[in-house]
């Protein structure tokens, strides 16, 4: 298992999306009181023309505010089914919610917690990709063999039992296929040439996301 507080964000941001392509955006001083985690990752962000997010958006420095009940809500989902935010009076606590549900503690971390949700991110800024649906265990184990799993805090969203598994240059996410009996997998990499290992694999039916 990776060790998630290993991975650095402003690494993994470098590696998988480029280096910085202009000055980063001053922070406001009105955005003093947000945890330095946000501020890195807004940081980050602020020094590239690409996004770094794509299935979930991250809410303006200036317009993050804080709820009566202490929550300040900092990312929403694309459909904006769910939010996440964290706790004014602990910082590094986050809090996850489904619309018109009550907010429920995440297992991760605020810094954590970022790292995480880079890394699923970074899946669909890949230069190369590749996705496969009822993958059977024995293929399945085959795309996995030179990767490890990085022990990232399970999440409800998009459902729970997503897992990530990580190697130099490559992301691969798994889930159970409903049903449990065979699993769906999305797979990055920084080299096409990386894909032509798994295409090879028997019972993988490859798919290229956006062809």
């Amino acid at each position: 298992m990776i060790d998630p507080s290993n991975i650095s964000l402003s690494n993994f941001v470098a590696t998988w999306h480029g280096p910085a392509t202009r000055d980063p955006d001053p922070a406001p001083p009105s955005t003093e009181w947000l945890p330095q985690a946000l501020h890195e990752w807004h940081y980050l962000a602020s020094q590239r023309n690409s996004p770094l997010t794509f299935t979930t958006s991250m809410i303006s420095p200036q317009e993050i505010r804080a709820g009566v009940d202490g929550k300040a809500t900092f990312m929403v989902d694309a459909t904006a089914d769910w939010s996440w935010s964290f706790d004014i009076h602990n910082p590094d606590a986050v809090y996850e919610a489904e619309r018109h549900e009550a907010w429920a503690l995440n297992p991760e971390q605020l810094a954590q917690f970022l790292v995480h949700n880079a890394t699923r991110e970074a899946i669909y800024a890949a230069p190369a990709r590749l996705s496969a649906y009822f993958l059977p265990d024995r293929a399945l184990a085959e795309v996995l063999e030179p990767l490890e799993e990085v022990a990232f805090g399970r999440w409800n969203w998009p459902a729970p039992g997503y897992r990530i598994f990580m190697a130099d240059d490559m992301l691969v996410e798994i889930v159970h296929t409903r049903g449990g009996s065979a699993w769906d997998i999305e797979v990055a990499t920084l080299k096409t040439e990386t894909l032509s290992r798994l295409r090879t694999i028997p019972d993988a039916d490859w798919r290229t996301p956006g062809a």
